[in-house]
């Protein structure tokens, strides 16, 4: 199949089980008067409006490039994310905020009973659903459902811990712990924005970073610039400047190729042979790719550009 029909069936596997859930949560939530519930619902009200932006995105980064945008649509991945990450952490700190706000003014009560039967529900949907888009973002290395299985994992997190703190409730009722009950929503509510926070940040900074045109992952730099060397062996060179950035799953590269002073091109073919032999080695471990190389005999070209020494290579 299609891995552009693969990555569209997960989309709207995720729009599907994102509204149920918010619907879900939220009406537990107020049913059972639960900061926690509806917490999870409201995390997945943010998961519904990104996912049905993100299937939008997903339509148009695949679309040709046009007088506005010379380079296409991939930018509006990162984009997206971000939008999706600073949404979580906002959402987050609200949650926070409220939850200490409650404990504060001496707690609520709540029915558990009702309470562990979402939990279990909830959490059964969105572990489900993150481990089968785990999958999908495997086969399709696309970021955005990889994103979209991390949120779906964190729900599901919620979701669990949640079922589990009603459970033990339900166990200290009629003991000497119970005055804790009051509080135990809320607590719970501060745990899980703790634990989590850290998830929506990493999105977060990671959008940004390809939206400022940072390189891409030191481990994917160096296998790059690996299968490059071993590519070129063969022909002559003097020496290169190598430049990468990573948009989406989208990776450029930009080569400056130095010849010898002393070498005389015999013709333009070789140019090509040269360029296709390192488009093949590269392509072969990393599909989303482009990739330029200028050749040139004067280093002017390239310092002009590149000032960074760490990014000149001698043969």
């Amino acid at each position: 199949m299609n891995r552009d029909i693969i990555e569209k069936i997960g989309l709207i596997l995720s729009i599907i089980v994102t509204l149920f859930m918010s619907i879900l949560g939220i009406g537990f939530g107020i049913f059972v008067e639960s900061e926690a519930i509806l917490l999870d619902g409201f995390f997945n009200i943010v998961s519904f409006i990104m996912a049905l932006i993100t299937l939008g995105v997903a339509w148009l980064q695949r679309q040709p490039e046009n007088e506005y945008f010379n380079f296409g649509y991939l930018s509006f991945v990162p984009l997206v994310n971000l939008i999706k990450g600073l949404l979580i952490f906002l959402l987050s700190l609200f949650a926070l905020t409220s939850a200490i706000s409650i404990i504060l003014h001496g707690g609520r009560t709540l029915n558990a009973n009702i309470a562990i039967i979402y939990a279990f529900i909830a959490a059964v949907g969105c572990l489900t659903t993150a481990l089968i888009q785990k999958r999908i973002a495997q086969k399709t290395r696309s970021i955005i459902i990889e994103i979209d299985a991390k949120n779906w994992l964190i729900n599901g997190l919620i979701s669990l811990s949640v079922g589990i703190a009603f459970t033990i409730i339900i166990f200290i009722k009629n003991t000497s712990l119970s005055w804790f009950i009051p509080y135990a929503d809320s607590v719970l509510v501060i745990v899980l924005v703790l634990i989590t926070l850290p998830v929506p940040t990493k999105i977060i900074i990671d959008s940004l970073k390809q939206l400022l045109l940072a390189s891409p992952s030191p481990k994917i730099q160096r296998e790059i610039k690996q299968l490059f060397e071993t590519t070129v062996n063969h022909f002559p060179l003097e020496k290169y400047w190598l430049r990468m950035t990573q948009i989406g799953n989208t990776i450029f590269i930009s080569i400056y190729w130095l010849f010898p002073q002393d070498y005389v091109l015999e013709n333009i073919e070789i140019l090509d042979q040269i360029r296709e032999k390192i488009s093949k080695v590269i392509y072969e471990n990393y599909t989303d790719i482009i990739i330029d190389v200028i050749f040139t005999k004067s280093p002017k070209w390239a310092e002009n550009i590149t000032h960074n020494n760490n990014l000149t290579n001698n043969r």
